[in-house]
């Protein structure tokens, strides 16, 4: 992609989902990680996994919005407690994707969901990626990548690299209401499975997220309403410590 091109791809995943929402619409980031939605209200990651699972290795925002620290299988709130979800770079990651989902469609009455093409994992397998996914058949599949595949993968990447950046669309992007349509795809036994790395290790030098950030604190002072706190305590099953 030319740089135009590589703009507007940014604008249409991490801008353009926040201005398709209304402006006093709940809005949840589920996975939020280092690069939070601009447009959330509340953002919700796992601090106990760490930052391996991160291509940056910085720990999650926890000073945008209201931040909850929740598995994403069992999250706090109450069905359709939210207008919209902004769900990016999650799926993959997760052991049971199609538990998330539910979980996903449970919390939210619609959304924005977010994966790299099972193409990206071929090319490039990353160290906390469980899944291929890929879209087929008007559905999401998720086929689990194997530690053998993983290793035959990373070395035979190596010499592929350089077509990463000539994908003109390397994630799928879906906007769902209602439900997700999705298949899972898992003949590996647990040993057979490719397992990812949790915990801390050191923040690669990067100014990416410095300026992300820039970013999503302009954008919400320009155009994000502040929500009462009032409006926070009815979308939760129970008080979050």
């Amino acid at each position: 992609m030319n740089i135009f091109s590589t703009i507007y791809y940014f604008y249409q995943r991490k801008i353009q989902p926040g201005f398709r929402v209304g402006k006093t619409d709940l809005v949840v980031d589920i996975g939020s990680g280092d690069k939070p939605f601009w447009r959330g209200d509340v953002f919700v990651d796992k601090l106990s996994l760490g930052n391996a699972q991160r291509d940056t290795q910085f720990g999650a925002v926890r000073d945008v919005g209201k931040f909850v620290d929740s598995d994403v299988t069992h999250m706090p709130f109450h069905d359709k407690a939210f207008d919209f979800s902004f769900c990016s770079h999650l799926l993959e990651h997760v052991d049971d994707p199609a538990a998330v989902i539910k979980e996903i469609t449970r919390v939210s009455r619609a959304g924005y969901l977010e994966v790299p093409n099972g193409l990206l994992e071929t090319i490039r397998p990353f160290r906390s990626h469980l899944w291929f996914v890929y879209w087929a058949k008007n559905k999401l599949v998720f086929v689990r990548k194997s530690k053998k595949m993983h290793e035959v993968l990373s070395q035979n990447g190596i010499t592929y690299d350089a077509v990463l950046g000539q994908i003109p669309s390397p994630f799928i992007r879906l906007y769902w209401k209602g439900t997700i349509p999705y298949e899972v795809i898992n003949p590996l036994t647990p040993k057979e499975q490719f397992e990812s790395i949790v915990g801390d290790i050191a923040p690669q030098p990067t100014n990416a997220v410095s300026g992300y950030m820039i970013m999503v604190k302009v954008l919400r002072l320009l155009f994000y309403i502040e929500k009462h706190e009032q409006k926070f305590s009815k979308i939760f099953k129970k008080a979050t410590r």
